[in-house]
């Protein structure tokens, strides 16, 4: 049976384990407001804001809950922090659910104001963590917990599920992408994860995926760094980081790494299966984060569009320090 009580529920656009996050407390919790965000101290700043506002007009207080968003600055944690504080003045609770690294300094300072809810271990998403505190037992949201396990850390199975990974990048590619992922989260939180309307979105991207593949794989450069064989290339927006680093993968068994970047600087940071590459370790170095096996940077750059070349100037300096 759902439970009555409110919740607010910011979590990560990007990908399936922040949407169905929110997916799972929906289907626990039938009075639950998704708000979808993306790190940036811009998208901080407006998370908080949006936790003042609907905690000031709600007639009941609830759970703000917070998945899928690490932290690895103070200066993104205070607005939360501060809208935190504001909303336990009207009663609310605060938990904040996540499976990135986290340093001790940032975890002692969120524990301040928040229930943090980090794994034990390095082997679950954050969708199983939302599960787990909200939802244990509940046989659909354990059924999205599964799928986003599946999807968030690549494993054999995600090749026989709805290509929804994909689908999210392209609604994100979108002028107005939030109606399109709103809709997924709504469809996971019944237990629906594939139907006819996103079959035909996803009929229409196919073309476009295969011309931006394409593109990609042209422009691919490969670079020896540090012994390592390194591939290169601009990531299009419209597609799937996973699935084009797998196809790099694929087509060039002598990669070892893969690093995809985009002309405003981010990066994203892929390592071949049985590898021993920390791709966390990579991502910190570029002020981010993630995991062994994918991670996230920002190469900050002075001109108007980041070039390969220097990408590879940076990852060299970074593989030399390790």
């Amino acid at each position: 049976m759902a439970n009555t009580k409110r919740i607010l529920s910011l979590t990560h656009e990007q990908d399936v384990d922040g949407l169905f996050s929110s997916a799972i407390l929906k289907n626990a919790f039938p009075d639950t407001l998704v708000f979808l965000t993306n790190y940036g101290h811009k998208n901080v700043e407006r998370a908080a804001a949006a936790i003042k506002f609907n905690v000031a007009r709600s007639r009941k207080n609830g759970i703000i809950v917070i998945s899928d968003l690490g932290a690895d600055d103070v200066q993104d944690i205070e607005p939360i922090e501060d809208a935190a504080n504001n909303a336990r003045n009207y009663g609310w609770d605060f938990v904040w659910l996540d499976h990135h690294v986290w340093s001790e300094k940032i975890k002692r300072r969120v524990n301040s104001f928040a229930s943090l809810i980090l794994p034990n271990d390095k082997v679950k998403c954050t969708a199983e963590l939302v599960y787990e505190k909200f939802a244990n037992n509940r046989r659909t949201c354990e059924k999205i917990a599964k799928f986003a396990h599946i999807v968030d850390f690549r494993l054999q199975e995600v090749h026989k599920l709805p290509p929804l990974p994909e689908l999210i990048t392209y609604y994100r590619s979108m002028p107005n992408p939030y109606p399109k992922l709103q809709s997924i989260v709504n469809k996971a939180s019944k237990g629906i994860f594939w139907d006819d309307d996103l079959q035909e979105d996803f009929d229409q991207y196919l073309p476009l995926r295969e011309s931006a593949l394409f593109a990609a794989m042209k422009s691919l450069t490969i670079y020896n760094i540090c012994n390592y064989k390194v591939a290169i290339t601009e990531s299009p927006r419209i597609i799937s980081k996973s699935i084009l680093s797998e196809k790099i993968f694929v087509e060039k068994p002598e990669v070892n790494l893969v690093i995809l970047f985009a002309p405003d600087g981010k990066v994203s940071i892929r390592r071949r299966p049985g590898s021993d590459i920390k791709c966390d370790v990579i991502g910190r170095k570029l002020n981010g984060g993630g995991h062994n096996h994918a991670a996230a940077g920002l190469i900050k750059n002075s001109s108007e569009s980041l070039q390969i070349g220097q990408v590879a100037q940076e990852l060299e300096i970074i593989l030399r320090n390790l």
